[in-house]
This record gives C-alpha cells, structure tokens and sequence, in this order.
C-alpha cells in the first residue's frame, strides 16, 4: 500500500530464396476457419481466425541441423530439422529484424547474428535477451504419402509482425503481496514483465525518478534526436494490460528492511512484499572545477540526448567530449557531421584498449578520425572556464592545452546509484555495488538488486573455490538480472551463471562491433581477417584460455561463442591459434 495519502498511478535478404520445388505454397492452399484463439504468432482475443496451410519442400531437402527460410503467402518461415524432426517458427529475431538464417542453430537453440538473441526452436520463447518478444512457432505436418512439410500460419491481413507477445495476468484482489521495483530501466522493465508474464497477481510498482515509460537505453548515444516516446520498450497501453503501476519522478531515500518499506523522495512511504532494486548507474561527473557552467552534459535520460542534440546540431559549435567510453565514442560518432568540431579528451592512450585490446581500439579511433573527430590522447580536464553569461567557452587540460568548447558531454562511465542504501542493513562492496548470489539476492530477505548496481557470480562455485562476483553493465546482462529475480520471486529460477552469457555491441559510423564473453583482465589477443579492413575476429586470451571473442564483419562467430559458453565449454589458446573457426565443430556434439 501507499501510504501518506499518495496512490501509485497505473501506466502502464534472405541468405537464401526457396527453389520453385521448395515453394509449392503459392500453387496450392488448403483454407481452415476457426472461431478460435489461436497462438500461431499473433495473440489476439477472440476473432475468426483464418488459417493456411502452406507446403514448403519435401522432408529429404532438409539436412539434420541446418536452417532454410520459405516464403509462405506474406510470411517468410524459418525450418530447420533436429534429431528427425521439423520444426518451423518466424524468420526474424523480434529485436531489430535480422534475418535468423544468417545466425546459427545448435541444440535447440536458435542465435540471432547481430545482438545475440537466443530462442527455443520448439517453443520460440526467449532463452536470451536483447529480443523482449518470442518468435513465433507455427505446427508442422509432413505428409507421410508424399513426405511433404506444410506448415500451418494465420492468414489475418492486419497480421504483419512476425513477434508473438506473450499475454500478461492482471492483478487480483485475492493476491495481496506487492512487489515494488526501484528503477526503470532494463532490469526493472523485465522483473515487472517477467512477473506478470509468469503468472503473479500481487501488485507490481515501479518508483522511477524518470518522467516517462521505460525506454532503450542502448540508443541514446546513437540517436540523439530521439525522444522518449519512440524510444519506449512497450506502450502505455501494454503496461496498463498488465495492471503494472508506475510512480514517476520520485527518487528514494532510504529502504526499511524490517518493517519491508521504501522512503520516497516526497515523504510518501511504500509497503513491500518483496523489494527488487534496479536504480542502475549515474554518469560519472568531471571531476574539475568549472562543472557548474552551462552547457556541460551527462548523458543518462532521453532529454538528456535531445538536448545535446539540440545545442550541438550547428556548424558553429565546437564540442569537446571527455572519456572514451562507449557513450563517449558513440556520441563522438553521432555528433561529427552535425557541430563545426569535435575533439575526444581521453586519459588513455588509446581508446578501448582495457576492452579490446590497443590494435582493435587503435582502429577505432582511427575510424573516428577519417571522419572528422580529432582525438587527444594521455590528457585530462585540469578546468573548464567560461564567460561572463556562465556559458561554458574553454576546456583547459593537465597537458596545458586549451581548447575552444561551446558544449562539453562527458563520457566517464557510470557509478552505482546506491547512496540511498548506505544507512540500511543492505550490504554494499567498496565501490557502492551490491553483492548478491546467483539467484539476485541480497543479504537480506525477500530483497533483489540487479543490472548495474549489482555484483554477482557469473561463473560456476568451483570445488574448494569462493566464486568472484562481477559486475557487467551490459543491457542485454541487465534484462537478464530482471528477469532471474522476477523467476526467483516465483520460486521457478536457475542459477544465472547456468542461463546467460555475457554479449554487447556498439554501432559507430554504421559499423558494429560485437562482443562475447567477460576479460577484464588478458594477457593476449590472437587476432584473425584484417583489422585495417574493419573485418576481423579478436580472441582475448588470459594465459591459455579464452575469455571473450570481438568480431566486425565477421559473423556469425560472436554468437557460436555464446553458444559454446552456454554449454559451459572452455575455448583454449590452442584451437583458434591458426584457425578461427574450426573449433566451431564441437556446437553439435554430445
């Protein structure tokens, strides 16, 4: 319950073209009406349904783990065959719409090429993030007289998705237990979805200190203009479905383990049943004098990005941006053919070099600089200066250069937001995360942290051996955490070292670099294609195991990667030291 007389508002190409022997649909179609729900990819209420039954290719034409895509009236069907038998489900991942047959299939699984998606071939349901939809699976029958595959599909006009929701339960009055989450970003999204999706009718609150829906976070550094509402992971419309409850623009200020309550920002106070914190990380501030001038920018919120945006998007405005994070990098690429100059301050000596390597992060800077960004390298901020309107106007660094700057962002990575949790008896670590076991739980009970606050043990507890905790602020790791602490509440979880292998990308000037694994620390990086080509596979090595796999243009080995950790199998040295691929032959073993 809300107390204090406040309530918490409801918001809620293909890789190849079928043969004219494999597309026999457009030939011949048996029509089937249903006044039926139906699951084959839609999910709508009760309609009359229309359904086709498509023939796709004869069952000898598929080879034992391999995937073909058919076009099926509008539809385009992914089938692949395992152990014998046929199973066919939408073509494209429901993330971004990548073409799933340029990914790979290994034991049940199918592995989306571009952000690492994972879906169950026989269900469709997602088995890893970033995709928040399953794919849809449609039935099939191979004829025994003639051996051929048909599938079955709706026929619905309106139907042009190939996503298949799943339904959200509403709250019930017979349910009195409360599951508020503090966060809206990734992990709080998927907690509250995973929840209703699984079947929990308590209440479920999400207190937010931002204004608007949950958003993707991913994008706020590669489209700047764009505002909240398109940014949205779900409608107003889909939460309020589902009976989630949003307080908007409300911080908290302390949490009450033992009377199970959280102190809001505005003095209300809320009751839980279960607490799962998700506060994330707060832009890493420029530690000089100067911060208070204007037009100096942390990057974290939709009107964060508009703003730059706004002020940046001129011929006439210099922007220098200081660090070379990810934002900082992806900012840099953003903003170069928009303002008259934009020079990168890093305290490194090349960018990336701690995640990728120096040759890898070397060239990425030098991608930076044929377009335009100009780079300062072994420097940092010593003072910004401005004029007498309190405009930001100088970046002065520790090098003793001065640089002309009408607009700074800074891109320095994020800390914990935890300070709330200092005065509470939820433990924190050194640095201000929290430590939670395999299962997001924190030292106390019925209480969650997860995404970027938490630190948790993402390898195995080996024999006589305490398992390290990691903290990895990746967003497909923090729909992961929500989702891990949702099933936990229900009692239904696995470990998440079991379920989940660390995978992210970034986007700069239209190329992706995608990443697999977790090397905070390598000693070497094998590397094969050609780096100077922007077309490669980079394996980080720590001693003779590999950790972590970087690809460009070098797909699909980031996802086969992902697909051998999931197995709980170890990369060695030795297997990629003249090949890059040829270990990719144990994915299909027993």
């Amino acid at each position: 319950m809300v107390e204090s007389g406040t309530s918490a508002p409801h918001s809620g190409s293909l890789s190849r073209r079928a043969s004219d022997s494999d597309r026999m649909a457009t030939d011949k179609e048996k029509d089937v009406k249903e006044n039926s729900k139906s699951t084959l990819g839609g999910g709508e209420d009760d309609e009359e349904i229309s359904l086709k039954e498509y023939r796709l290719c004869q069952s000898e034409d598929l080879q034992e783990n391999e995937m073909k895509v058919f076009e099926a009236g509008e539809k385009q069907v992914l089938v692949v065959k395992e152990n014998g038998k046929v199973y066919a489900m939408g073509a494209k991942c429901t993330h971004f719409g990548a073409p799933l047959n340029s990914g790979i299939f290994c034991k049940g699984k199918i592995y989306c090429p571009w952000h690492g998606a994972c879906f169950n071939s026989k269900t469709g349901d997602i088995e890893e993030f970033p995709a928040l939809d399953p794919i849809p699976v449609y039935p099939v029958n191979i004829d025994p007289t003639t051996n051929e595959v048909k599938v079955t599909l709706r026929n619905n006009s309106h139907l042009s998705s190939q996503n298949a929701t799943k339904t959200l339960c509403k709250a019930s009055e017979d349910n009195s237990e409360i599951v508020v989450i503090i966060g809206s970003g990734a992990a709080g999204h998927s907690c509250a979805e995973t929840l209703r999706q699984e079947g929990f009718s308590g209440r479920v609150i999400i207190v937010t200190k931002d204004e608007s829906l949950p958003y993707d976070r991913t994008k706020l550094s590669k489209a700047m203009n764009l505002e909240a509402n398109k940014l949205s992971l779900r409608s107003n419309e889909y939460y309020s479905k589902g009976d989630i409850e949003f307080v908007y623009k409300v911080g908290v200020q302390g949490v009450d383990v033992e009377a199970k309550s959280v102190l809001l920002s505005n003095g209300d106070i809320l009751k839980y049943s279960y607490l799962v914190i998700a506060t994330g990380g707060r832009p890493r501030p420029i530690p000089c004098p100067g911060t208070h001038l204007a037009n100096i920018f942390l990057l974290r919120t939709p009107k964060d990005a508009n703003q730059i945006h706004a002020f940046a998007n001129n011929k006439e405005v210099h922007v220098v941006i200081v660090g070379t994070s990810f934002i900082g990098m992806e900012v840099a690429a953003y903003l170069v053919d928009k303002a008259a100059s934009v020079t990168v301050v890093g305290r490194s000596s090349t960018p990336f070099v701690h995640v990728f390597g120096p040759l890898i992060g070397k060239r990425l800077q030098q991608l930076h600089e044929e377009k335009g960004v100009k780079f300062i390298m072994d420097t940092e901020v010593g003072e910004l200066l401005g004029n007498e309107d309190g405009n930001l106007t100088e970046v002065c660094l520790t090098s003793g250069r001065v640089l002309k700057a009408d607009i700074l962002v800074a891109g320095l990575g994020v800390l914990p937001s935890t300070d709330f949790l200092r005065d509470s008896e939820i433990i924190l670590d050194s640095r201000g995360f929290v430590p939670v076991d395999e299962r997001m739980r924190t030292n106390c009970s019925d209480v969650y942290a997860v995404g970027d606050i938490a630190s948790f043990p993402l390898r195995a507890k080996e024999e006589c051996d305490a398992r390290k905790l990691v903290n990895i602020g990746h967003w497909q790791m923090a729909l992961h955490h929500g989702r891990t602490a949702a099933l936990t509440i229900l009692g239904l979880s696995q470990p998440i070292n079991e379920t989940t292998v660390p995978f992210f990308w970034s986007s700069m000037f239209g190329k992706s670099v995608r990443y697999c694994g977790y090397a905070p620390d390598f000693d070497d990086v094998i590397v094969h294609g050609d780096i100077d080509n922007l077309k490669f596979a980079a394996f980080l090595c720590e001693k003779e195991t590999v950790l972590a796999v970087v690809t460009m243009n070098y797909d699909p080995l980031a996802i086969q990667f992902a697909a051998l950790l999931r197995q709980q199998k170890i990369l060695l040295k030795s297997d990629v030291i003249n090949d890059p691929q040829s270990w990719t032959t144990i994915l299909q073993e027993t």
